[in-house]
């Protein structure tokens, strides 16, 4: 069997609906609708780790973050030097594994198994000096024209401030997408099997696209979110806290007129409508060289963004389907286009998914399920519930077919919610009398999980 090439493309901070194929009327993503009606997109795909370093950590060793170690954002952990990684395994196996864009590894150059890596890595953080982007828009003369939280004015802007004074071949994604394009001409040219991933920084705030997509949706048209006053009341004080005074900049993110909550949704969408022209120019390379077909290409994101749901934006102490639950799109020799699969799966399913697509073995250290027979249609479900991990607590979100249940070992702060009578999760019936029975129910469940998983030391205590 000719070992099939496979793309990776990966965003940061794009909600389930970020594509036009989940059901999203509004937003405009050709190209990542076109890979799912070639495949499918796996349209209840939820990280198992809702934040930047442990979803990724997730993703790259089919692990969940209390089994390896990657459980924050802001701390130096990243994963053990003798954990199997997806790109290593590809390494392993004689692929050139190449990564473009942002990875956030700890520390942030660390190779994890890739062959090389295109270090793109610092839309807003002023600390990495080193990566290609900002050594490059340095020599042009033009960092101080980017977007970040150093940006003045930027907390008044409340995250949303267009890049006006740069071209979109110049923003960081349009960047990523043009050196991804770059790469994957060099590895076509190679005649070798590469396993190529290029991720993009955006969406995640700041949210700035460059134009022409800074105009190209009507804000009065643009969503304001789901919420429902008071709702927040059931958090704990410190994670209350860090939603109404966040950051350097202090915003409390509950207090935005419907006007700002619409311009930060045509933002944001705007900076996903650049990305998806980008993955079109990956995809066009990819069929002007015949190679298409029969690449397999995979695209996710490693968490989503609330968006103004629950009256919050960013993700994370408010675990729910807006921040858990993200797009997977596969397509793959032998996946007929069929619309979408609505089985509860993971993203530490990616791994072996990949590996198992590529005929290549799969470590024993991954907890992950490959999700083949699942995409043949060969089964309808792979697993009866998913589980989320927040550094936020910490806390865990069990999600299954009709119920989804936040754990926080505070007493008194639990969620739970009835999905077919409440989908966006606006009426919290934990601690109530009517959902007693069912929050013990839920939480034996979540427990029952760990056994099979290993349990953390603090769950339980």
């Amino acid at each position: 069997m000719t070992q099939p090439n496979v793309l990776m493309i990966m965003t940061d901070q794009q909600r389930w609906d970020g594509v036009g194929i989940n059901g999203n009327p509004l937003i405009r993503t050709p190209h990542f609708d076109a890979i799912a009606r070639d495949g499918i997109s796996l349209s209840h795909h939820y990280t198992a780790a809702m934040a930047c370093v442990p979803s990724r950590a997730c993703i790259m060793s089919g692990q969940h973050a209390h089994i390896s170690g990657v459980t924050t954002t802001g701390g130096k952990r990243w994963l053990r030097p003798n954990t199997p990684t997806l790109p290593g395994c590809f390494s392993a196996n004689g692929y050139h594994s190449v990564c473009v864009g942002k990875m956030h590894t700890k520390p942030w150059y660390v190779l994890s198994g890739f062959d090389r890596r295109v270090i793109i890595d610092s839309k807003y953080d002023t600390s990495y000096g080193g990566d290609e982007y900002r050594v490059y828009m340095n020599q042009l003369g033009m960092m101080d024209k980017t977007i970040g939280h150093h940006t003045p004015g930027f907390g008044k802007a409340f995250k949303s401030m267009p890049t006006s004074e740069l071209p979109a071949e110049l923003h960081i994604d349009g960047y990523t997408g043009k050196r991804g394009v770059d790469v994957l001409e060099e590895l076509i040219a190679k005649d070798h099997p590469f396993f190529l991933t290029v991720s993009f920084n955006g969406p995640h705030d700041p949210f700035d696209p460059p134009a022409p997509y800074d105009t190209m949706y009507d804000q009065e048209k643009m969503p304001i979110g789901h919420y429902r006053d008071g709702e927040l009341n059931c958090l704990p004080e410190r994670t209350y806290r860090g939603i109404i005074d966040m950051g350097i900049e202090h915003l409390n993110l509950t207090a935005q007129t419907d006007a700002k909550k619409r311009e930060v949704a045509a933002y944001y969408y705007g900076n996903i409508s650049l990305i998806d022209d980008c993955v079109g120019r990956l995809t066009d390379t990819l069929k002007r060289h015949g190679l298409y077909e029969d690449t397999i290409i995979l695209c996710t994101s490693d968490h989503g963004e609330y968006l103004g749901d629950h009256n919050n934006y960013g993700k994370g102490d408010f675990p729910c389907e807006s921040d858990c639950r993200v797009p997977l799109l596969l397509k793959a020799p032998g996946v007929q286009g069929d619309g979408n699969r609505d089985a509860l799966v993971s993203n530490v399913d990616i791994m072996p998914t990949l590996l198992e697509a590529a005929g290549l073995p799969i470590p024993a250290t991954c907890q992950g399920i490959p999700l083949a027979p699942l995409v043949r249609g060969e089964v309808e479900d792979t697993r009866d519930c998913v589980v989320t991990y927040s550094e936020a607590g910490p806390c865990y979100r069990l999600r299954t077919r009709e119920w989804a249940y936040v754990y926080r070992s505070e007493p008194g702060h639990d969620q739970m919610y009835y999905l077919p009578d409440d989908p966006y999760e606006l009426n919290n019936l934990a601690d109530t009398d009517a959902g007693v029975t069912m929050q013990e129910q839920l939480r034996n469940r979540l427990l029952s999980w760990f056994i099979v998983n290993h349990a953390p030391s603090h769950i339980g205590n």
